[in-house]
């Protein structure tokens, strides 16, 4: 079997496909028409003179020959990489793209500002930045970087940590004035809570720290929402308590517009927050100039620094 040299993007896009699951999947994500792909799929698999998947209506699945070739497609893909990085290395620059994923909250508040500074320092470093709150598979939607917060599902990745975000409880005064008496973590169990819900997670369980030692309280209220920016516009629409990220509070709290409450207990499990990079033998130049940017800047602007 000799395969041609076109077919090194064959090989390439056919372990695109593979992650993907579908060849529409694949197309979409290449920015190809479903045609071509089945094309230089074909004409791949005739050079191989096999089958790479079996297909049916709903799925692909990968045959015998094809688990053989994957594994070389996967050499050639390390193999680009690391021409890539050669190339770059030689030019004595960091140039190029970047795809960067991360929550769109924290993504506004914390990281956007700090790309802004990244791009100065950097002039042919484009990034597209995608702000989902979603998980992001990062091979499958060809990230170069993701910020993560919370825990790290995917132990192919490389993580480094950034810091902690930085919660806080409040509520506007107005509510306060016209609600029950909070004096206590327990006493939440009698307010209007407000807090992040997703169709996987409700972030309802608050836990504090106090004289008195650690509480965990399961809180609840007529409102929850998958937008932490929402929830701040609904605190300040007066309704209800909120725990949330102080950086997502801009100058609401400075104006009198919200107010800290119970201020001597202090919220513990505050969630983490990573800078996330798939697994290579060979680093871009410019995916680790801006995880060592990052790894430098985005730290103190998590302490609030």
């Amino acid at each position: 079997m000799a395969l041609e040299n076109k077919n090194t993007q064959g090989l390439v896009l056919f372990s695109h496909i593979n992650r993907q699951g579908s060849l529409s999947a694949a197309a979409q994500l290449l920015g190809m028409s479903r045609s071509s792909v089945s094309k230089q799929l074909a004409a791949l698999e005739s050079d191989i003179g096999s089958r790479l998947f079996n297909r049916t209506t709903r799925k692909i699945v990968l045959t015998e020959v094809g688990r053989q070739v994957l594994k070389e497609a996967h050499k050639v893909e390390l193999a680009l990489q690391t021409i890539e990085h050669i190339s770059e290395n030689s030019q004595s620059r960091i140039a190029g793209d970047l795809n960067v994923s991360c929550a769109s909250a924290q993504g506004r508040v914390h990281l956007v500002p700090l790309i802004t500074q990244f791009l100065t320092r950097y002039p042919n470093v484009n990034v597209n930045l995608q702000l989902e709150d979603r998980f992001v598979d990062m091979v499958a939607n060809n990230m170069d970087v993701s910020i993560r917060i919370g825990y790290l599902p995917d132990s192919s990745l490389i993580a480094r940590k950034l810091g902690d975000l930085s919660s806080v409880l409040c509520a506007s005064p107005e509510y306060l004035s016209k609600a029950p008496p909070l004096k206590t973590p327990c006493d939440l169990l009698h307010h209007r809570c407000l807090f992040y819900r997703n169709s996987i997670l409700a972030m309802n369980s608050w836990s504090f720290v106090g004289e008195e030692g650690e509480e965990t309280i399961i809180v609840s209220g007529p409102l929850s929402i998958n937008d932490p920016g929402a929830l701040v516009s609904a605190a300040l629409a007066h309704a209800g308590v909120l725990l949330i990220d102080k950086g997502l509070l801009g100058d609401t709290m400075r104006d009198g517009k919200l107010v800290p409450v119970l201020p001597e207990h202090l919220s513990i499990g505050s969630l983490p927050v990573y800078i996330v990079y798939p697994e290579r033998k060979l680093i871009p130049a410019k995916t680790r100039a801006l995880v060592d940017f990052l790894l430098e800047e985005m730290p103190r602007m998590l302490r609030g620094g």
